[in-house]
């Protein structure tokens, strides 16, 4: 398990994936990158400089950001989408603590072998896949003990 092995640099190249370098855009990835725990698009927009930009304009930036595989979003046990900066940029999945919040990344993934099978079973050719993990993390877990 990894969380930045192979992360991204530091902020992903606007200009690089054919999008204007705005402020907006630049405070909202700043915003991810400090983030411990995937975030909804209102809490993005709370930590964002007042009157820099409204919730639809977060809103269709991050869906550009997850396009280009930057960031991800998750839907929570609650129900609610939120999103997280990718760190990996090679396929992986996102470990939830269920207690506090936090959030890792897992560069493992394993189960290809049952995805081949499901396809055999199925005739479908699976082009994609979305798992959630959660779990408690190592922190919380020593609270819980002690």
């Amino acid at each position: 398990m990894s969380h930045a092995d192979h992360a991204h640099p530091q902020t992903p190249s606007l200009r690089a994936a054919g999008m204007r370098q705005t402020p907006q855009r630049e405070a909202i990835l700043k915003v991810l990158q400090a983030a411990d725990r995937p975030l909804r698009v209102e809490e993005i927009w709370e930590r964002l400089e007042k009157g820099r930009s409204g919730i639809p304009t977060v809103y269709r930036n991050l869906e550009r950001f997850v396009n280009e595989g930057w960031a991800e979003s998750l839907m929570g046990a609650d129900q609610v989408m939120r999103f997280v900066l990718c760190r990996s940029s090679s396929h992986h999945h996102h470990l939830s603590c269920e207690t506090c919040g936090r959030m890792v990344e897992v560069d493992a993934c394993g189960i290809e072998t049952s995805l081949a099978g499901m396809e055999k079973l199925s005739g479908y050719r699976i082009t994609r896949h979305q798992l959630n993990l959660f779990g408690i993390c190592p922190a919380c877990r020593r609270a819980n003990e002690g």
